[in-house]
């Protein structure tokens, strides 16, 4: 009985062992996660680092004790790149995972990269302080805020340069049709400009109000515009 325990339990350190040192390009493949041709992923499941378009990278460093604490994975997260520096920590089970909290300044930059399929560009920062974020197969949840600076915006094609872009404020929040996140500015906080939505099924929807619209040129301000197109990060 007891060699009995002791080889189950060697087995069963065997296989954390093996699931830990694991290089994550082989993890995301046996997964069956699409990963996009320009992410290159190096190191392990427990200390891994991915990088990706615009010289950005997202590194991530286990740790034991609150691993085993809260019976997941937990890693600290860090994701740099140019004007962005954001630090987190993931908790990630069979049945999903949780960013709680991610906070710190991010540059458009990052936008770009994560979502390619945008016909707009931004000179701005923004200041992130989410205190939440879930993620599961059929479902996402997030709660916090993101503060961007002053600055300006660009069609992608050239037909509008240097948009006014006034100091923005969007809070995000769970509803039932997905994650929401509200925009007004800074200062006028009483007046909605426009409001982004992440639906189960991974696609953006974006909506801008007559306000919003109006600090737009050429874009029609005499009612609500909408657009939706996929998220284009691990969904390709």
């Amino acid at each position: 009985m007891a060699w009995s325990l002791v080889t189950l339990l060697g087995l069963g350190a065997g296989a954390v062992t093996f699931a830990v040192t694991m290089p994550v390009g082989f993890a995301v493949r046996m997964a069956g996660v699409v990963v996009p041709a320009d992410v290159i992923l190096s190191g392990t499941v427990w200390n891994g680092k991915a990088d990706f378009a615009g010289g950005h990278s997202a590194t991530w460093n286990g740790r034991v004790g609150a691993s085993v604490m809260a019976l997941a994975w937990v890693a600290d997260l860090r994701v740099t790149g140019p004007e962005t520096d954001l630090a987190g920590q993931w908790a990630v089970r069979p049945g999903g995972a949780r960013l709680a909290p991610l906070r710190g300044r991010m540059g458009w930059s990052l936008i770009d990269a994560v979502m390619p399929g945008l016909e707009i560009t931004c000179a701005t920062t923004a200041d992130v302080d989410l205190a939440n974020v879930e993620i599961a197969p059929a479902s996402r949840a997030a709660t916090g805020q993101v503060r961007l600076a002053q600055g300006s915006c660009a069609r992608v094609d050239g037909t509008v340069t240097d948009v006014p872009l006034p100091a923005l404020l969007a809070g995000i929040a769970t509803t039932a049709d997905g994650v929401g996140v509200d925009i007004k500015g800074v200062d006028a906080p009483d007046v909605p400009l426009g409001n982004l939505l992440v639906t189960p099924d991974a696609r953006l929807r974006v909506t801008v109000f007559a306000a919003g619209a109006a600090l737009v040129p050429g874009l029609p301000s005499s009612g609500d515009s909408q657009i939706e197109l996929p998220l284009a990060l691990f969904t390709q």
